[in-house]
């Protein structure tokens, strides 16, 4: 029987034409249906009719929902399902419910959409994401960053953050955060930014994880405890660190900054292994060292563990470093190859010092060096040693060692007095051509290692000639020269020892010089190292008295007792001895000074006036007294006197800064800017170039309200010495001032 044709007045002929064939080939398209196994041959099937217009795929359901056949349910199904039209799955629904009012019902049933995993919205475990770095194992510091991805879509990241000290503390800081990538890209940024001379670079979670063991390692061998915030999270940190098993590569890189120099490498590698990092030492050394000695990192680290828990290595100080300058070679080469050379190997010499503890476990370590001397009361040695490095893939790396005191110790006398007066000549020179080279640095550095050098070289010299004094003498001269006051400590006690027939003014030298020692380690905050030289000073002095008893030696024992405060009556004992035994005017005005330094101490300012005024009178030319009497009738608002007093203290001694310095504060405090300027200019034009004088000049100006002409003068002072503290404190008052 012949299909009534369907005609709707909404639709166009050609629509309606379309609508009839459709009608006429739902079967066909049934069958399709009905041998599609999955969405995309269900969708094929039904591709005629989605190419129909939206309202002729209407006008097909509506036409369809009047058939009686499953064949029609079928496709209103499927189109329901499928179509990419929301409007005929609309009607397609409606067509449903009408068919099954009709008691119609499909028989075909949609393939099962097997949706992917990725797509499904459900909470991911972490993985790892990225992580992050500081290029700056040279420092015994680096941060790292360690970031895991995790939640719905991976849009979560767990953040952890790490600051990793290898000298000490070990896991030092820990920082655990969940967050979002924008959120760890802006914290590397901020890292970059805080860092800007350190490279941030990227890190996988097998390397991190190793400096992090590296890391744990130091707080078990230093027996302190990692970060609270670290313990807190170890069960959430070994299961994402150290039981992760897809880790990544690990490089093998050491994180250590590729740019260092030469001279950079040496000192770092002295340093660290002074202050007990030997995986940075390891890491410094090049792949074919024999300082490794042939022993994996770990077993090179554990040796050195073992020694240094017996040796107990402290308190490194670093003398001098310095690249030798290239030898000349003996046979002629062509520059290019000369130049290759001398890229690819250079040499660096460093002297330096550590305190340790004699232990026979040095001898097993290749890089231990000789020291030639020894401190016995701090047990500090004193090296010198030359390295020679080669460039690796990771930068410049140490081959081998010399140990240049050692060596010295086997150059006979000849050569040594020869090397001694090479460096004396030279010296002498550049103190010539640079009166003031203490403040030029570059003179300053080639000051002092000559200087060190030829303290070894007197080292080796002792230690030929053990019972010739001139040796010792010249040790000790050139290390009080240098600052070094421990190691001139080690030749006074010989000289002492030896040398019976001037032991007491020997140890009363020795007195002064440990004296010293304890006032450096008190402005430290040392104080069993100040009370520990204390007490060595006062039994020096005494045993010094016992063998010569003189105003020098009861004058020391008294400065001793007043600077530990609570001796004062026992030092004025001290100075009436010394007064009874005074021969010379100096003794006594040196006594009478004293006195009034005692009672300063007393807060009794007349009584100290009185002592200072009564030494002017013996000896007007007394070194510093007129500033003293001057100071003290400041302290007791004398100032017209004090005026005068600060005055005839700068004729007598022009260029003490000290005088001008209080002489301009009176002036300034009483608003007399033109005198207060006039007695700095003064001070300028005996001092030149003082930067504590152009400071106080500056503040002048700056009171007077003549700013361009105080940041004028401050800038000469700051590029004379600008880590001056009261160039600097100016330097704040007047960027204040200017911010107004």
């Amino acid at each position: 029987m012949a299909r009534k044709k369907e005609s709707i007045s909404s639709l166009s002929k050609e629509e309606n034409a379309q609508l009839q064939l459709s009608l006429e080939q739902f079967h066909r398209i049934a069958d399709k249906l009905h041998a599609s196994t999955n969405k995309e041959e269900a969708e094929a099937a039904l591709s005629e009719i989605n190419k129909l217009g939206e309202a002729t795929q209407v006008a097909l359901l509506k036409a369809l929902s009047k058939e009686r056949e499953s064949d029609a349910a079928d496709i209103a199904l499927a189109l329901n399902e499928l179509s990419p039209n929301k409007s005929v799955r609309k009607e397609a629904r409606r067509t449903l419910i009408r068919m099954e009012e009709a008691r119609l019902y499909p028989q075909w049933k949609p393939p099962v959409v097997r949706t992917p995993v990725a797509s499904i919205p459900v909470s991911h475990p972490p993985r790892f994401w990225r992580g992050y770095i500081t290029r700056s194992r040279e420092e015994g510091e680096v941060q790292i960053i360690l970031c895991w991805e995790q939640g719905f879509d991976y849009g979560e990241v767990r953040m952890f953050i790490f600051l990793l000290d290898f000298w000490e503390q070990g896991l030092k800081e820990f920082i655990n955060e969940l967050t979002n990538k924008r959120s760890v890209e802006t914290q590397v940024q901020r890292l970059r930014a805080q860092v800007p001379d350190i490279t941030v670079m990227d890190i996988t979670l097998a390397e991190g994880r190793r400096l992090l063991e590296e890391a744990l390692a130091v707080n078990a061998w230093r027996r302190t405890t990692p970060h609270k915030e670290y313990r807190h999270y170890l069960p959430l940190f070994n299961q994402l660190v150290m039981d992760a098993e897809d880790a990544g590569e690990d490089r093998g890189l050491t994180f250590i900054d590729p740019n260092l120099e030469v001279d950079e490498i040496a000192a770092t590698f002295v340093s660290a292994w002074s202050l007990g990092d030997f995986g940075l030492t390891y890491d410094l050394l090049a792949n074919d060292s024999p300082l490794r000695e042939g022993l994996e990192r770990d077993e090179w680290i554990e040796r050195h563990h073992s020694w240094a828990n017996e040796a107990r290595p402290s308190r490194f100080e670093l003398g001098f470093v310095r690249e030798r300058e290239a030898s000349i070679p003996a046979l002629w080469l062509p520059s290019s190859v000369s130049s290759r050379g001398s890229s690819s190997r250079k040499e660096v010499e460093a002297g330096w010092s550590i305190e340790l503890s004699d232990t026979q476990l040095s001898g097993t370590l290749a890089e231990m060096p000789m020291g030639t001397a020894v401190n016995k009361v701090t047990g500090r040695h004193w090296f010198w040693t030359s390295y020679t490095l080669v460039r690796e893939e990771e930068g410049w790396r140490i081959r081998q060692m010399t140990d240049e005191g050692a060596r010295a110790q086997g150059l006979s006398t000849v050569e040594l007095q020869e090397r001694i007066n090479g460096h004396d000549e030279r010296i002498n020179e550049i103190l010539q051509q640079n009166p003031r080279g203490s403040e030029n640095s570059e003179v300053s550095e080639e000051l002092i290692w000559r200087i060190i050098h030829t303290i070894h070289y007197d080292d080796a010299l002792i230690a030929h000639f053990p019972l010739d004094r001139t040796y010792y003498g010249d040790a000790y001269t050139r290390s009080i020269g240098i600052g070094a006051l421990e190691r001139a400590m080690v030749y006074l006690e010989k000289l002492a020892r030896n040398f019976a027939e001037q032991r007491g003014s020997l140890l009363r030298q020795l007195a002064i010089t440990q004296e010293s020692l304890g006032e450096y380690y008190r402005e430290r905050g040392m104080t069993a190292r100040d009370g520990q030289f204390a007490a060595l000073a006062e039994a020096s002095i005494r045993e010094s008295l016992a063998l010569q008893n003189d105003v020098a030696g009861h004058a020391v024992l008294a400065e001793l007792l007043m600077r530990q405060g609570e001796r004062l009556d026992e030092a004025e004992s001290e100075l009436q001895l010394a007064k009874e035994l005074a021969v010379t005017r100096e003794e006594e005005a040196m006594i009478e000074s004293d006195l009034g330094n005692l009672a300063v101490d007393r807060e009794e300012l007349e009584e100290a006036l009185r002592h200072y005024q009564r030494a002017a009178e013996i000896e007007p030319n007394f070194e510093g007294i007129w500033f003293k009497i001057g100071f003290i009738q400041r302290n007791l608002k004398r100032y017209e006197e004090a005026k005068a007093t600060y005055l005839h203290a700068i004729e007598q001694e022009p260029k003490d800064i000290a005088a001008y310095s209080e002489l301009c504060a009176i002036y300034m405090n009483e608003r007399e800017m033109g005198k207060a300027r006039e007695i700095v200019e003064r001070g300028l034009r005996n001092i030149p170039g003082s930067p504590r004088l152009l400071a106080l000049l500056s503040s002048i100006y700056m009171e007077s309200g003549d700013l361009r002409r105080a940041q004028s003068t401050l800038i000469e002072a700051e590029q004379i010495d600008p880590n001056n503290e009261i160039v600097q404190s100016m330097r704040e008052e007047l960027n204040r001032r200017l911010r107004r």
